[in-house]
């Protein structure tokens, strides 16, 4: 039995298995970018959307994304994003300056100045 050449065959093999696994690493390595950019205009288009609500998809489509569903409860914002096939979920919470005035009596001294004056009349 002639065993000349072997070592070749083997050495293509162990290249093709070594190719694979760095196309392999490499889509991974893609996947997680995508994810990676899907996440961060989530946070982006919830904090846009918490301020103003009309703003959630101009700034998706300003980043080349779909925004799939948004949802206010309140003060809290939340959205889905889709971009290059990646779904992502951000939240948001927007309070506006001075809304626990609502919540303390003003007249109290220990909190005097806590609240942004408001207008009289």
């Amino acid at each position: 039995m002639d065993e000349r050449g072997s070592i070749s065959v083997l050495g293509v093999g162990m290249l093709a298995v070594i190719g694979m696994a760095i196309l392999l690493l490499g889509q991974l390595g893609a996947d997680g970018v995508r994810r990676a950019r899907a996440t961060a205009i989530a946070d982006t288009v919830a904090m846009a959307a918490a301020a103003d609500p009309q703003a959630a998809r101009a700034t998706a489509a300003a980043n080349r994304a779909t925004l799939v569903s948004m949802v206010q409860e309140g003060f809290e914002t939340e959205v889905v994003v889709r971009r290059d096939g990646s779904l992502a979920t951000a939240r948001a919470e927007f309070r506006p300056i001075g809304w626990w005035c609502q919540l303390i009596d003003t007249d109290d001294p220990l909190h005097f100045g806590a609240c942004p004056s408001t207008p009289v009349g």
